[in-house]
């Protein structure tokens, strides 16, 4: 591929330490899941592997496996939906599941060497995990196998895009319920609800563990939660981009006033223009309807707009305005150029969508190097 995704080791470091600093270095989880959400599963550890890493977050079984073949020794929580066939699996490689129905519960329990396990309850999320009603009767069946786990946790449905947390709150409640009937049999599991945007701006949901996703790359949840916590402590937090995303000019060429620019003629130039074609399209993950807004790209630290759709593994864009432009001039798609910066939400916006959506569909085998 032509085009690269430079991982900030410094900044990754420096918002890792941000929330040891918000939550206590033991209570943070560094969640890599979805390939680090883009920035690359390996580079990412290997940037964090110098940090006193006490817990690491994953989304299946086999990016655990990945992470222990990198060397990782300390506790794994595998997040997403566990399954069956991949208990003992979990158990050989010492990550922690999360169990969120009776199916895999059982087989859990049926296992003679029993890895440590993580009893998630669904407070409003109506995805993964026992209802709170349910409590008593998981606990009644841990008892009956004289076990015991290891932590209990939930996950909220709606912190990021309000600022009022009255759903949150009521999440909160029904979470202490279910907690409850485990206090109440004598257990003393660890409690864990928050992510990037609840351990920002809601207090109560810290517990015992945080599992911080996309701020660890240094990308506010949403607007509003930099809103909420702006709000909440008359600063902002500072959370340090992580990744960038270059290219290079592969072809520069003159198009006439009046000729067409790309597939179905959606663009015609209204007068004579310089176009230089990049090596990116939505094969890489630069989101074809991203095309259709007023997005750009930086070259020689000037915006340049994209014009035409955009191609499978190319795109076009207008650079009459330059002095000069060459083909293997740099371009930058995500990240500062001179004075100028294309953040992911502004590339997320420009495709209606979010930047966990955008970062975590960069095509995974372009090179992802540590700067």
């Amino acid at each position: 591929m032509l085009s690269r995704l430079e991982i900030d080791a410094g900044a990754l470091r420096h918002n890792y330490r941000l929330f040891c600093g918000i939550a206590g270095a033991q209570r943070v989880c560094a969640v890599l899941k979805a390939n680090a959400y883009g920035h690359g599963l390996a580079a990412s550890y290997q940037a964090l592997a110098s940090e006193q890493l006490h817990w690491l977050g994953v989304n299946y079984v086999d990016e655990a496996r990945q992470l222990r073949d990198l060397g990782y020794g300390g506790r794994l929580l595998v997040v997403g939906p566990a399954v069956e066939r991949e208990v003992a699996r979990a158990a050989q490689l010492k990550a922690e599941l999360v169990i969120g129905n009776f199916v895999v519960l059982q087989a859990w329990l049926a296992l003679g060497q029993r890895g440590p396990v993580h009893i998630k309850f669904d407070t409003g999320m109506s995805r993964q995990g026992f209802l709170p009603r349910e409590a008593p009767a998981v606990v009644a069946l841990l008892r009956q196998h004289q076990a015991a786990v290891t932590g209990v946790c939930t996950h909220f449905a709606n912190v990021e895009d309000v600022t009022d947390q009255t759903y949150s709150l009521h999440q909160l409640s029904l979470f202490e319920q279910a907690a409850k009937a485990f206090t109440d049999a004598g257990m003393a599991p660890m409690l864990h609800a928050a992510s990037s945007a609840s351990a920002l701006i809601m207090d109560a949901s810290r517990f015992d563990m945080v599992r911080i996703g996309m701020s660890l790359y240094g990308v506010w949840p949403s607007p509003l939660t930099r809103v909420s916590y702006l709000q909440l402590h008359a600063g902002v937090l500072d959370l340090q981009p992580v990744l960038s995303w270059r290219t290079e000019v592969t072809t520069v060429k003159p198009v006439i006033s009046g000729e067409y620019i790309g597939y179905g003629c959606t663009y015609r130039a209204i007068r004579d223009m310089r176009i230089a074609v990049l090596p990116v399209g939505y094969y890489e993950g630069f989101p074809r309807i991203a095309g259709e807004a007023a997005s750009f790209v930086l070259i020689r630290g000037e915006r340049c707009p994209v014009v035409g759709r955009i191609c499978m593994n190319m795109m076009m864009v207008d650079t009459t305005h330059l002095a000069a432009v060459e083909v293997g001039d740099q371009v930058t798609l995500i990240g500062k150029d001179g004075k100028d910066v294309i953040a992911a939400h502004d590339l997320a916006g420009w495709a209606r969508s979010i930047p966990y959506e955008l970062l975590s569909r960069l095509h995974q085998d372009m090179p992802r190097t540590l700067v």
